[in-house]
């Protein structure tokens, strides 16, 4: 082999070198400026909420507590908003637990009930009070299965802290 041919090949590895390395480089410095936050998403005059007690329209009792202390524990651990009373609050939260339904989910071979699914809608209002605006309207919905032979209040807490997690999610990236 002639030596300015090997020179070559090694410069041309080189190169191929210092070309990988660089693109590895470019996208760790791409993937690191992408992260996902919805903490930054809400308006910078948001710095507290109000989460008022929820209303029960479902005729399961003892919805409106639950649905109440899971919201306020989701906005807690999920967002940066300070928890507050209504007179302090830049947010206050209202809504109702619009939704309550229990519905046979896997059956056996001989239509005997496995699970269950127990699904819960909220429907909320948030209000900005420093634009005295609606800051965001609408429902959040999720559900959780039970074995047939279990109790179903794990599967109500299951579901009511899914929705209010979803809840928080859908507020704080509002657009």
């Amino acid at each position: 082999m002639k030596k300015g041919y090997l020179n070559m090949t090694r410069m041309s590895l080189f190169k191929t070198w210092v070309g990988i390395v660089g693109l590895c480089f470019v996208f760790s410095w791409w993937m690191s400026c992408c992260g996902y936050s919805t903490r930054s998403l809400l308006p910078a005059h948001l710095q507290t909420v109000h989460i008022s007690l929820f209303t029960n329209k479902t005729l399961k009792a003892g919805l409106d507590e639950l649905a109440t202390n899971q919201v306020i524990r989701a906005f807690g651990s999920g967002s940066n908003l300070r928890i507050t009373d209504k007179q302090n609050a830049d947010l206050v939260i209202e809504g109702d637990v619009s939704g309550f339904s229990k519905t046979p989910y896997t059956y056996t071979s001989d239509q005997n009930v496995i699970d269950y699914k127990i699904a819960i809608t909220f429907k909320v209002r948030c209000v900005d009070v420093a634009r005295n605006d609606i800051f965001w309207e609408g429902a959040v919905s999720e559900w959780a299965t039970y074995a047939a032979d279990a109790d179903e209040d794990g599967a109500i807490d299951e579901a009511m802290k899914k929705t209010a997690e979803l809840l928080v999610v859908t507020i704080l990236t509002n657009w």
